[in-house]
């Protein structure tokens, strides 16, 4: 049995449910007037075909008839966009349009920051993109594939892109990455009655400009058992003497170096040489 046979769903499953063992919170789901019993069927997320764990992963529904297997390697190209100018050219198709935006936007950020994607494989009665006036699709059977997918490629101007099964790319992830409760909690302990906000994407910026070396002393940071390498992100001016929450400001360092920058006799020298630095890359 080839892989992409292997990966035909037979079970009909309920997407809160695979969506769930993905590790999205789905607490939410219940908070209509179907309550918690009928919580699968929030028209909010039900109907809904990718959804984003910022800075972690994403979970996107695909069809199974559209991917294709070659060499013992299964992918799937898409372009959403082409499905969005389509739907906008052609009245009542509002929900498919609002719907392939979100998803192409949930690929887009997959692709920026190097973010695993869960698969929700779909089989059923799959409409045909071309006629508008073909009855929406049915979706009979559902699978969550247990092997990360990535974007392999993605091309900006016209949108057109390639997930591939088992293909994640080496990400940089950083303390927040792993424990992103620690963010919320670390910031509230710095300032009693505030809380300081970090933006994800200057953090993922700093780890893919570092490449994976410590922005201080250029050695490596870790490989863990997924294969990212770990660095930490830190404010070079501590947010709370006012520094900003911005590219030059935010290096990614070693741990070691990270503690030693706060509370080591060689912070002063650190701070010196990483704004040094900063300046000069963003140059």
């Amino acid at each position: 049995m080839s892989l992409l046979e292997e990966l035909k769903p037979n079970a009909r499953k309920r997407i809160m449910d695979l969506v769930s063992a993905a590790g999205i919170d789905v607490s939410d789901w219940s908070n209509f007037v179907g309550g918690e019993k009928r919580a699968a069927s929030n028209p909010k997320y039900c109907y809904e075909w990718s959804f984003v764990e910022m800075g972690r992963f994403v979970v996107v529904n695909l069809w199974h008839a559209s991917m294709q297997e070659r060499n013992g390697i299964v992918s799937i190209d898409l372009n959403l966009r082409k499905s969005v100018q389509k739907y906008s050219q052609r009245g009542g198709k509002e929900v498919w349009k609002a719907r392939a935006e979100r998803l192409d936007l949930a690929i887009q950020e997959a692709a920026k920051n190097l973010l695993p994607i869960r698969v929700v494989v779909n089989e059923g009665q799959m409409r045909d993109s071309n006629d508008l006036n073909a009855k929406a699709s049915r979706v009979e059977y559902r699978l969550l594939d247990p092997l990360p997918w990535a974007v392999t490629s993605y091309d900006w101007k016209t949108g057109e892109c390639t997930l591939t099964r088992g293909a994640l790319a080496r990400r940089f992830v950083d303390q927040f990455t792993v424990q992103p409760d620690l963010e919320i909690a670390v910031e509230r302990r710095m300032v009693s009655g505030m809380a300081y906000v970090r933006n994800p994407a200057v953090r993922h910026r700093a780890l893919e400009r570092a490449r994976g070396a410590c922005e201080y002393c250029e050695k490596p940071g870790f490989t863990m058992a997924d294969g990212s390498i770990f660095l930490e992100t830190h404010h070079v001016v501590p947010l709370g003497e006012g520094g900003p929450d911005t590219e030059d400001n935010v290096a990614a360092v070693c741990p070691n170096h990270h503690r030693e920058a706060h509370y080591g006799t060689r912070a002063a020298e650190i701070r010196r040489t990483l704004l040094s630095r900063l300046q000069h890359v963003l140059r």
